[in-house]
């Protein structure tokens, strides 16, 4: 902060009071409550109350011959310390005098110029002065003395503490010490804290343990002015003085952020009195702010009649100062005065301090505060400091449409030319302060829970937030437009904007790609994909093309079939290659697409696009569905027989590849419906197919048939005889029998109507090879039956001695298997016999295993193996 921002106008802070004038010197001066202690030069203490008027009430003439260099006035034990003689002592003044009390504890004080105290209450406790902690250090040449009050003495509280110089003031600070000697300040940090009521007296063994000392710090050199000049902020703040500058430092030993305080000179002595710094400086009393650093202007000044010597702080707002023979009081103006003035004078963080720590209620301190803020808050927008002023609105919890209307021309329905403001540098200014401010409330607004406890309070709190949120989001947006339009799609992504303003805004602009991002956000999918349509035409947008609509239409998902297959029609007449991947890409909301429905859109509009859709549902995406997989085969028979009908030599080759797939999907396929199937394929032509289809059908004889006597490939007979034999089916050995009577005796009712084809010849040779060949699996007896008298014996041989292996093998195996059935028969009946034998006696006096019930007459009971007997409902509960 620099000197400039912190030209203040001088207010009256504090009114002067004249009090006494004496004839001696006035050496100290301490106060508490209504009273006014005073030491002079002479070792004479004057009492005095000050309320309603400045009275005498005792004076001790007695108590010191030699001057009074320090008193310290403890209100809540009613006495006073005192320095006189180098020596410090104990004054009780419950009873408005000024007696002397003996205090044994303090006798090691002898040869002290110093002392000073700590005043603790726990928090709750300030009713009883009896759990008040007082805490006494005494500089006692190159030591310091720590001692503890307790009863009507000052009880030494640890061991000494040696020091580098002998100190010339003190104060203490919590737990830390600050030390000034001639040239150099010092940092003790004390022991460890804590408070011992009295009332716990069995704890009071704590007050004699001895602490551990930390080690003396040095902090920096006192400057030009030799003299040490120390002054106690809060109990973890103080300022040292070093020449014209007063440092404000923390206990742990940091300079604070706030540095220096610049005076006009070296002040000789230093009182803070919240938020005030009052230095005497010459014969003039300079009040200053902690916030004045290096700008010496004070708020005040005060005229004395000579140099102050005393100041002390009766309480916020009171303090005494004397001079050599005077007297006086600076009593705070009350802070509404002062606060109204500075208002005036727009120094609204002074005020906002007075605000703070007012004595009115809470509520009347909250309302003033809010009031300062905001004032301050619309002096820092007119002041041009617009990032500290959205910090302020951003504090004070301000609604976000009266910061907004800081901002004519991003209030809804502005006409206001934005582009000619971008070229101002203030503008852009303002705009990045507001977004800065805008984007911080939308997050808090978007984190808080809409949690309440009754449903219509939920509802005007959700339609309050929701409408904020729209005027955030539609005037971030405008914002945005004026600085960084990179930010618009984001902020549009997940947006409450106000769609006809936005929209209209949008336009203006040109920003069709963000123009899409609202349309879809917003659910209006039909607009979005309109203005894309209509986009991709126009050679100089940036939406030229197919692919903004592909990607569109892969993301809005099945909700939106009917859209997705009315907008992709244009596209795949296009661009049918990149326009099928709506139905085909790899994403989630392109997999769930209702198949059936876009299978059917294809069949109506596109049907050169159905077989690599199908193929793709099938082979990449595993579909099931016997709807698809029909679909496919239709469509491959289809473009088969259109290929055929065409007869053109260029198609053969893609002819072929259809076929090749056709064949390989009927044999590899188990979820098409063969009944269906087969009724589409013509019966003269498509034999293979038919056969591959009757086949898995389990109509063997016709398959059989269909290869013997159509396609006249035997071996492909065999090959299907091999299948099924493998399979295992029921009588499956009869598959070799069916094939050797179509080769015996081939049939030609079922011919007719298939044009020219001949009835075959019997095929002799290749029976008797597969008789020879298959023989283990050829059912023989029914074999035999069907073969001509003319095949000689000798060239069956093998397949009759095969045959006879085998029926010797298994009348072997039955023999085997039947002993063994039968010594396995005998065993049981064995054990029949045994267990029968067996017998049990039960009696009205047997009881029950588990229950531990006796068995009645109609009781159902069981036998355990080892004997044990049981009720039948009790015997799963012993199996558990």
């Amino acid at each position: 902060m620099s000197a400039n921002d912190l030209q203040f106008k001088m207010h009256d802070v504090y009114e002067v009071i004249k009090l006494l004038k004496y004839s001696v010197q006035i050496e100290s001066i301490t106060a508490y409550d209504n009273y006014l202690l005073v030491g002079n030069r002479l070792g004479h203490i004057f009492l005095y109350t000050t309320s309603p008027r400045v009275q005498l009430v005792d004076c001790n003439k007695t108590f010191s011959k030699r001057p009074i260099l320090q008193l310290t006035a403890i209100s809540e034990c009613q006495i006073v310390i005192c320095l006189s003689d180098e020596r410090v002592s104990v004054l009780d003044v419950s009873r408005d005098k000024v007696i002397h009390l003996k205090t044994p504890g303090l006798q090691k004080t002898k040869g002290a110029s110093y002392f000073t105290v700590n005043v603790k209450t726990p928090d709750g406790l300030q009713s009883n002065p009896s759990n008040t902690v007082v805490r006494l250090c005494v500089a006692v040449k190159r030591q310091l003395q720590v001692y503890y009050w307790k009863g009507k003495d000052f009880l030494e509280h640890s061991e000494n503490i040696n020091l580098p110089d002998i100190p010339r003031t003190l104060v203490w600070c919590d737990q830390t010490v600050i030390i000034g000697c001639k040239n150099e300040y010092y940092l003790f940090d004390k022991i460890q804290d804590f408070v011992l009521l009295p009332s716990l007296r069995a704890l009071s063994k704590l007050f004699d343990i001895k602490v551990t000392m930390e080690q003396v710090k040095p902090l920096f050199l006192t400057g030009k002015n030799q003299e040490p000049i120390i002054t106690k902020i809060s109990d973890t703040m103080f300022g040292v003085v070093k020449d014209s500058h007063l440092i404000v430092m923390s206990t742990m030993g940091k300079v604070a952020e706030q540095q220096f305080i610049k005076w006009v000179d070296t002040p000789s002595i230093i009182l803070y009195d919240e938020p005030y710094l009052i230095a005497s400086i010459g014969d003039k009393l300079y009040v200053q702010t902690i916030e004045s650093v290096e700008s010496s202007v004070s708020r005040q000044v005060i005229s004395a009649s000579s140099k102050t010597m005393n100041m002390f702080t009766c309480k916020s707002g009171l303090i005494y100062v004397s001079s050599t023979l005077d007297v006086c009081c600076l009593k705070a103006v009350p802070f509404s005065k002062q606060i109204k003035r500075l208002l005036e004078d727009k120094d609204f963080q002074l005020a906002l301090k007075l605000a703070n720590i007012s004595d009115e209620s809470i509520d009347d301190k909250e309302k003033n505060v809010s009031q300062i803020r905001t004032l301050y808050a619309n002096d820092l927008f007119e002041k041009k400091k617009y990032q500290e002023s959205m910090r302020e609105f951003l504090k004070l919890n301000t609604d976000p449409y009266d910061v907004i209307r800081l901002f004519p021309n991003l209030l809804p329905q502005s006409d206001s030319d934005y582009g000619e403001e971008i070229l101002e540098k203030e503008m852009e200014i303002k705009i990045v302060a507001l977004i800065e401010y805008l984007t911080e409330v939308r997050f808090n607004l978007l984190k808080e829970p809409n949690v309440k406890n009754q449903s219509d309070i939920l509802e005007i709190n959700t339609n309050h937030q929701e409408q904020l949120l729209q005027i955030i989001d539609t005037t971030l947006l405008k914002c945005y437009l004026q600085t960084n339009d990179a930010l618009i799609a984001p902020l549009l992504r997940l947006n409450h904007c106000h769609l006809l303003e936005t929209e209209t805004t949008l336009k203006k602009y040109k920003k069709y790609s963000e123009l899409i991002i609202l349309y879809q956000t917003k659910g209006l999918h039909s607009k979005a994909l309109e203005l894309l349509q209509k986009q991709s035409d126009d050679s100089d947008s940036n939406l030229k093309g197919p692919e903004r609509t592909i990607q569109y239409l892969q993301n809005i998902g099945s909700n939106n079939i009917d859209i997705i297959l009315q907008f992709s029609d244009w596209v795949l007449k296009k661009y049918p290659e990149e326009g099928l991947t709506i139905f085909t890409e790899d994403v989630a909301e392109v997999e769930h697409l209702p198949r059936p429905k876009v299978l059917d859109f294809l069949i109506r509009n596109h049907k050169n696009l159905i077989i690599p859709y199908m193929e793709h549902v099938i082979h990449v995406w595993n579909d099931t569905n016997a709807i698809c997989h029909n679909a496919l085969i239709h469509q491959y028979r289809e473009k088969l027989q259109k290929y055929n009908s065409m007869s053109m030599q260029a198609d053969e080759q893609t002819a072929q590849n259809t076929k090749t797939k056709l064949l390989e999907f009927l044999e590899q396929s188990k979820y098409y419906t063969p009944e269906t199937v087969l009724v589409h394929f013509p019966l003269d032509g498509f034999f293979e197919e038919r056969a591959i289809v009757l086949g898995k059908l389990g109509r063997h004889e016709q398959v059989l048939s269909m290869y013997v006597t159509v396609l006249d490939d035997v071996n492909r007979a065999i090959e299907y005889c091999d299948k099924v034999y493998k399979s295992k089916n029921e009588n499956c050995d009869q598959i070799y029998v069916i094939l050797l009577r179509l080769l015996i005796d081939p049939p030609d009712s079922w011919l007719a109507g298939l044009g020219d084809v001949s009835k075959p010849a019997p095929n002799l040779e290749k029976v008797i090879e597969i008789l020879n060949k298959n023989a283990a699996q050829i059912a023989t007896p029914d074999v035999l039956k069907v073969l001509p008298d003319e095949i000689p014996i000798h060239r069956i041989s093998n397949f009759l001695v095969t045959a006879l292996d085998k029926a010797i093998s298994n009348r072997r195996l039955y023999q085997v298997n039947r002993g063994l059935l039968y010594a396995k028969l005998l065993k049981i009946q064995q054990q029949r016999i045994f267990y029968e034998s067996q017998n049990i006696t039960l009696t009205e006096f047997n009881i029950c295993g588990v229950c531990k019930k006796r068995f009645g007459n109609q009781s159902a009971f069981v036998r355990c193996p080892n004997g044990e007997i049981v009720h039948y409902s009790c015997h799963n509960h012993k199996a558990d």
